[in-house]
């Protein structure tokens, strides 16, 4: 595994621990929240986001918006292009699931964590990290 500085190896900590609580609450059989899902895969992408620009000491704003993120990352991680559709879904879906008369449907819940999974794992590999299921 590849050595990272350590705030970086924090942004990545939290990255897995929101991807763990989105792949949780999915699981969830009866009374699950699909928003709560969809929050955290939004989050998982947004701190890899940060762990990436924090690895190449790239300075961020505190923003929720991915596609400034990855606008940030463009030239440290041209393949990542790639991955803006799934980006905007997300963040789509989360500005949905903020307004008080939406919420995210089980099919919606489930789309944004393989949407954040595809993305951490792309970026785990082009941060030199070994893959995780």
């Amino acid at each position: 595994m590849k050595e990272l500085s350590a705030l970086s190896a924090k942004w990545i900590a939290k990255a897995e621990a929101h991807l763990g609580t989105a792949k949780r609450e999915l699981a969830v059989k009866k009374g699950g929240n699909p928003d709560a899902v969809c929050f955290h895969a939004h989050q998982c992408a947004e701190t890899y986001l940060k762990a990436r620009l924090q690895e190449s000491d790239v300075h961020f704003p505190t923003t929720p918006h991915l596609a400034v993120l990855l606008y940030l990352c463009a030239d440290i991680e041209p393949s990542w292009e790639t991955h803006r559709s799934h980006l905007s879904k997300l963040s789509a879906t989360n500005r949905i699931i903020q307004e008080p008369e939406e919420s995210a449907t089980p099919a919606m819940a489930k789309e944004c964590l393989d949407l954040a999974m595809k993305f951490r794992d792309a970026a785990r590999k082009t941060l030199g990290l070994k893959s995780q299921s």
